[in-house]
């Protein structure tokens, strides 16, 4: 394998590293936005407010 495509090879592998991260801190993000919605409704139900 020359230079190039060890270059090639090592942007490849950090692409999909950083793809499987996105990917995590979008199911952490959509986790607590569940969280945060689930934590209203029951302010709102204590509350007297139908949403």
């Amino acid at each position: 394998m020359d230079r190039l495509d060890e270059m090639l090879a090592r942007a490849e592998q950090q692409r999909r590293e950083l793809e499987e991260m996105n990917a995590a801190y979008e199911a952490i993000d959509q986790a607590e936005y569940e969280q945060f919605n689930a934590e209203q409704d029951i302010r709102d139900a204590e509350r007297g407010i139908q949403g």
